[in-house]
């Protein structure tokens, strides 16, 4: 690793440690003023570093989703819960790191990756007996090509609260009513 890849390593590093919800965080302050060899541009700084992290583990996420037993397995539904948490931590991480002016397409790649990873894995909780409300609204939304805020509008709810729902967050009897009438709708 060159110095500069090195640098930004440890300080994701760092970050990770010292971060509760186990969310990295990407320090905009480290800017490279190296020039690439291949086209007299930029280095692209921290981009192969968040790269190189999120295929290991996305290698790590691949195999636990392999491991998963069948749908009808009661143990399906709490281990499914637990991957997808961890992929919407690192879909948030590389979300940050891909609005950023120096985002590569390589960062962008390993976005579309694990995002489709997400909406399989959530498809696939979606249509097991242990789903929860969550992953059938995301689904159906998703399904429905609606976002957040359009289906939120549609039920009287707020966008954070379907993101927080879709997320495992336990909705009252009322939101709960609202969404399964819209699913309803929907052909959910």
């Amino acid at each position: 690793m060159d110095d500069g890849s090195a640098l930004a390593f440890r300080r994701l590093q760092s970050h990770d440690q010292d971060d509760q919800d186990g969310v990295i965080i990407i320090d905009d302050s480290f800017q490279s003023t190296k020039r690439s060899k291949s086209d007299g541009g930029p280095d692209d700084g921290e981009s192969p570093v968040i790269v190189s992290l999120v295929e290991a583990a996305m290698q790590m996420f691949a195999a636990a989703i392999d491991a998963l037993p069948d749908t009808s397995d009661p143990e399906f539904s709490g281990r499914a819960a637990v991957i997808l948490s961890g992929l919407r931590k690192l879909q948030t991480a590389l979300t940050k790191a891909a609005s950023r002016g120096r985002a590569t397409p390589s960062v962008i790649v390993s976005l579309s990756g694990v995002r489709t990873r997400y909406d399989d894995l959530m498809a696939t909780a979606a249509e097991s007996p242990g789903a929860t409300l969550g992953q059938q609204l995301y689904v159906v939304r998703r399904r429905s090509k609606l976002s957040a805020q359009e289906t939120a509008n549609g039920v009287g709810l707020t966008a954070d609260l379907l993101d927080a729902i879709e997320a495992e967050e336990i909705p009252t009897d009322d939101e709960a009513a609202r969404i399964k009438e819209l699913l309803a709708a929907l052909g959910g």
